[in-house]
């Protein structure tokens, strides 16, 4: 008998990986088509805990056509046999109806959007048992559930927040950091290194930056910097929800959801990811820390927000607005971002010629 085989693209690979390592427990598997629309309709899986984002393996109409359900495939990726999956369900889904469910929108201008758009039309669900991990080229930056766990429990640490981001480290982040290190015993900065859309910072460039940050400016005993190899969805909300589940399952005790936390553009409201995590939050067993968006105000003259700085009102002019997207455009012109945006050190840091995905 020979045992059918599935070849995996590299996202693929991640999340089957993600799935192994628990990251994304309660899920053991890709989503069969129950589980799929549970999450989809009701951001619950079938036996109730909660998930937000659909987990799927696409694959052509052709391959599925050749699967028989209950059987046992094999996983391959790169052309190395990397584990087994058990086929629990083949299933279609009308892809405008689902991105509209997820992402809010079935505009193709999304990257989210775009992204589910351009998978395979056929999807497979059930068990998945990866016997060995391929090495990339950002793995070296990951530490597993099982490891951060440890790390954890040695240090001692009763309370860790999670810190989620796409981007290298700007003054807006490191004021959130400061304000949780006084709260909270311990850091897990933990940046998105999977796929992105162009544009992004390259995964080295963040890395390298956080590097720089905890390595100068930060009680090295505090913060643990460990990379999450999935891929940015830009749900918004549901994201952010899914963001505060994986960091649990990684043993954080707390999440910051910041501003439009895993938003793109204008889809999404300023603080509606704080608004649904926030509804969730006791059943996905880990705090929300919330905080308004930073930004830094010349009368002040520091990172502050609306909660103590009253100048966005009063003069709005004297209010510059701290982000990702911003210190891209500078970078990108050629222009070297002022300092109390983003550290002159991690700038020396993060510069270099491919520091954009392109």
């Amino acid at each position: 008998y020979n045992m059918k085989e599935i070849s995996l693209n590299r996202n693929q690979y991640l999340e089957a990986e993600k799935i192994s390592l628990g990251a994304y427990y309660p899920l053991s598997g890709f989503m069969t088509e129950k589980e799929f629309y549970s999450v989809i309709e009701n951001l619950i899986l079938p036996d109730g805990s909660i998930f937000s984002i659909p987990i799927f393996l696409d694959i052509s109409q052709e391959k599925a056509h050749t699967l028989i359900t209950n059987s046992t495939v094999k996983l391959k990726y790169e052309n190395e046999e990397i584990g087994v999956m058990t086929i629990s369900s083949v299933y279609l889904c009308n892809k405008k109806e689902i991105a509209k469910k997820i992402f809010g929108t079935t505009d193709k201008d999304h990257p989210g959007v775009a992204a589910f758009y351009e998978t395979n039309d056929m999807f497979i669900g059930g068990k998945v048992k990866i016997r060995r991990r391929i090495p990339l080229d950002i793995s070296q930056y990951e530490l597993t559930p099982v490891q951060t766990k440890a790390i954890f429990k040695n240090r001692k640490w009763k309370s860790v927040v999670a810190f989620h981001t796409r981007n290298a480290p700007h003054c807006a982040h490191e004021w959130l950091q400061r304000k949780v290190l006084e709260l909270y015993d311990g850091l897990f900065i933990q940046p998105i290194l999977g796929r992105k859309k162009p544009g992004d910072f390259n995964p080295k460039v963040v890395i390298e930056g956080y590097k720089t940050l905890i390595s100068e400016f930060y009680p090295k005993n505090r913060v643990v910097l460990s990379a999450l190899t999935t891929c940015g969805r830009y749900a918004g909300p549901r994201e952010a929800v899914f963001h505060a589940l994986v960091r649990r399952n990684y043993g954080c005790t707390h999440i910051i959801i910041g501003r439009d936390h895993a938003g793109v553009k204008n889809y999404y409201g300023k603080y509606d990811s704080q608004n649904l995590c926030a509804e969730f939050e006791d059943a996905l067993g880990i705090k929300i820390v919330k905080y308004k968006e930073p930004f830094y105000c010349r009368i002040c003259n520091k990172i502050t927000t609306e909660t103590t700085c009253s100048h966005s009102s009063t003069n709005p002019d004297a209010i510059e607005e701290v982000s990702g997207t911003k210190i891209r455009s500078l970078l990108e012109k050629g222009e070297r971002p002022p300092a109390y945006i983003i550290r002159p050190e991690v700038i020396d840091a993060i510069y270099s010629d491919d520091m954009f995905v392109k």
